[in-house]
């Protein structure tokens, strides 16, 4: 039942905190957040501590097998259904207005619900309900003692998979042979990847997303891998830059200053910091060397059932950083036609300091 238990009893708070009867709960990373599975369309949650789960059809069966907590309903207007299935009649608008029926809107908090879903509820209920989004990315935002150890595990992963993939580097290797040892590693652990992982030798590193392709490696290349590991529902991140072969003196001037912007960052990483702050700190090491028109990214984001979440930590973020935020640190150096370089890792905000989650070594020579 752990972690999803608490989470559905901190949501309780929230929703005795703003006098709410129940909690619409949104996409698919929030309803697994509550309910260990993403696979419904919609979590329902009652101020008495009810769960229910809305699903289509299509899904039922994977909802029904995965899901943690609650109660998994069907939604569909066919009156022809398999015996197995609890259906309840309707599309998703008519059973949410079915089951909530005489609840007034100002009783209802919605989470994670895009435009075109706000407008069909106000339709159906009368009004749009009470919008509860940013209480429920605070809650994902602070991990707990259960979803850290999930997470301290899809790193350790990402970073058996760094290892092969660095392994797997040979003259002649292609870019997509090194995700296929990427890969392999992370099936084979249990686990899959957080996203398409990134493998770019030379010029084509310069491209921060860049698609792996057949281009083979060769003497003197940069290699930059970016790979994540998703374990039990949480995710990991990871970069490493290396260079096939001897460096050149401009190369390793560029890896060093961006490993050197990194580390001034992390170092300056504690609960109550702004996330603004610390990206300046990468940018203004990289102003130092003369390469900071060449970073063109946010420096990190947080990590957790998503690989991509809040906190953001780039130029125009107004989040302070908080205890039990996990998030990345990754500076880079992009230069059209010649290289790419970023350096990745995965931190704890704590009080008074942070913790590194991810060790590999960030030695940049094969």
């Amino acid at each position: 039942m752990e972690p999803f238990k608490s989470h559905v009893e901190r949501l309780l708070g929230i929703l005795s905190n703003k006098n709410l009867k129940a909690a619409l709960i949104f996409s698919p990373a929030n309803i697994y957040y509550f309910a260990g599975t993403d696979a419904p369309s919609l979590a329902i949650v009652l101020d008495r501590g009810d769960v229910l789960l809305l699903s289509s059809r299509l899904e039922y069966l994977r909802a029904v097998e995965e899901h943690v907590i609650g109660d998994v309903y069907a939604f569909s207007r066919q009156t022809d259904v398999a015996e197995y299935e609890k259906v309840i009649r309707g599309d998703l608008y008519d059973v949410i207005g079915k089951l909530l029926e005489g609840l007034p809107p100002e009783k209802i908090g919605i989470g994670g619900a895009g435009l075109e879903t706000k407008k069909k509820l106000a339709e159906k209920l009368g009004a749009e309900p009470v919008d509860i989004t940013r209480d429920v990315v605070a809650l994902r935002r602070q991990k707990d003692k259960v979803e850290l150890a999930i997470i301290r595990e899809a790193a350790w992963l990402a970073e058996q998979a760094m290892r092969r993939a660095i392994d797997a580097l040979d003259r002649g290797v292609t870019e997509l042979d090194v995700v296929t040892a990427v890969l392999v590693t992370l099936l084979r652990g249990g686990a899959r990847p957080s996203f398409d992982p990134i493998v770019a030798f030379g010029e084509h590193a310069a491209q921060p997303h860049a698609k792996p392709t057949q281009r083979a490696l060769k003497e003197g290349d940069v290699v930059k891998i970016d790979l994540g590991a998703r374990v039990k529902g949480y995710c990991s991140d990871i970069t490493r830059t290396l260079i096939f072969g001897k460096p050149s003196q401009k190369q390793e001037r560029i890896l060093k200053a961006v490993v050197r912007a990194q580390e001034r960052a992390m170092e300056s990483i504690q609960a109550g910091k702004a996330a603004r702050d610390v990206y300046f700190i990468a940018y203004k090491a990289l102003q130092e060397e003369g390469l900071h028109l060449y970073f063109n990214h946010g420096l990190g984001h947080g990590v957790g059932i998503e690989v991509h979440e809040e906190p953001y930590l780039n130029s125009e973020s107004e989040a302070l950083l908080l205890p039990g935020d996990v998030v990345t640190v990754e500076p880079g150096v992009y230069m059209a036609g010649y290289l790419g370089v970023r350096v990745e890792d995965m931190i704890l905000v704590e009080e008074g300091g942070a913790e590194l989650l991810t060790y590999f070594p960030r030695d940049y020579l094969i």
